[in-house]
């Protein structure tokens, strides 16, 4: 079963399942996920706890042992394995262990995101089919409001959209900067209805967005924040360079399915992609080519090649102007 952070503690709260899957890219939600199962299994007498990383030189012999012997300690144990990477050895491993599974061991299984090829493995739908799996993704930027009011919301405050947009404003990216600043507006103004004023006065700028939000919220035509990121990136030291190749890369892919869906149906070109991409990713690539015509990204492709050209030789000015050249062609 998947599921997202927020529903973890009423699905596990009355029988905590023999195994929890807990992937993702955002680091506060999989800290919060994998603390909210123990106290949970703690409750339900799994008293010792035991931790493992599959970094590629663990001791398989010791962790096949704990499954195979009950604790001496405790009625019942957590196995908690981190997952660095999804090589042949460590899912080889992880198939071996599945079958030891029993009600008196609690296997939580944690690591960063995973694609969609990696959540077709065998080790991992047996694994789901047998426990929960807490997707802890950073927030899309259309639940991230969500997101905010329910923090807020749990921690006795409440706010109206200008204000929750505001802290969105403020936060987006960086989800453990929020908590920290929810938590010290929870001290200043116990159980209030929060003002813009009040927030204004109070928090601390700490938004942080990545390369791929910004590529993203082009993709999406979604002007004001694209820039919004892009001058947030500009002023952290982002290299031009970087920001150029990446926005090459994503520009080259589309005027290739562009091409393509000349003789093939766009629907069907995403699907056969490997990696293959998320539902999320196919829509913006969707909602680009709507836009974006080949005409109009072959000649987004000689811009980024001029561009690259432009930064060799070291004209800052007429770097930043091909870069913003480019980046308004999206919309």
């Amino acid at each position: 079963m998947r599921i997202y952070p927020e529903q973890l503690l009423q699905h596990i709260k009355q029988k905590i399942p023999s195994c929890c899957l807990i992937f993702g890219d955002e680091a506060l939600l999989c800290l919060e996920a994998t603390e909210q199962v123990q106290q949970t299994a703690k409750t339900q007498g799994y008293l010792e706890k035991l931790s493992f990383s599959l970094d590629g030189k663990f001791d398989s012999d010791l962790i096949f042992g704990h499954f195979q012997t009950l604790s001496l300690f405790s009625e019942k144990k957590i196995i908690l394995l981190t997952l660095t990477k999804t090589n042949k050895e460590n899912c080889a491993f992880i198939r071996e262990i599945t079958p030891l599974l029993h009600p008196d061991i609690l296997l939580i299984l944690q690591g960063p995101k995973l694609n969609n090829q990696q959540m077709s493995s065998v080790w991992f739908k047996t694994l789901e089919q047998q426990g929960i799996y807490v997707a802890t993704n950073l927030p899309q930027a259309h639940r991230f409001p969500q997101w905010v009011f329910q923090r807020l919301k749990a921690l006795n405050l409440n706010a109206d959209k200008d204000t929750v947009d505001y802290l969105c404003l403020h936060f987006e990216g960086n989800l453990l900067a929020a908590k920290q600043e929810f938590e010290k507006l929870a001290l200043l103004y116990p159980k209030q209805h929060l003002t813009q004023r009040q927030v204004e006065e109070s928090i601390t700028t700490h938004n942080h967005f990545s390369i791929f939000q910004w590529i993203d919220s082009l993709m999406a035509g979604d002007q004001i924040r694209a820039m919004r990121i892009l001058k947030q990136l500009t002023a952290e030291g982002t290299e031009l360079l970087l920001l150029c190749a990446t926005l090459n890369n994503e520009i080259q892919k589309l005027l290739k399915l562009s091409y393509q869906s000349q003789q093939q149906p766009l629907a069907q070109l995403l699907n056969q992609q490997q990696p293959k991409l998320w539902p999320a990713k196919q829509q913006l690539i969707r909602d680009a080519l709507t836009r974006l015509n080949i005409n109009k990204l072959e000649k987004m492709v000689i811009q980024c090649a001029e561009m690259e050209i432009s930064i060799k030789v070291g004209n800052r000015d007429s770097e930043w102007l091909k870069l913003n050249e480019i980046t308004f062609s999206f919309f």
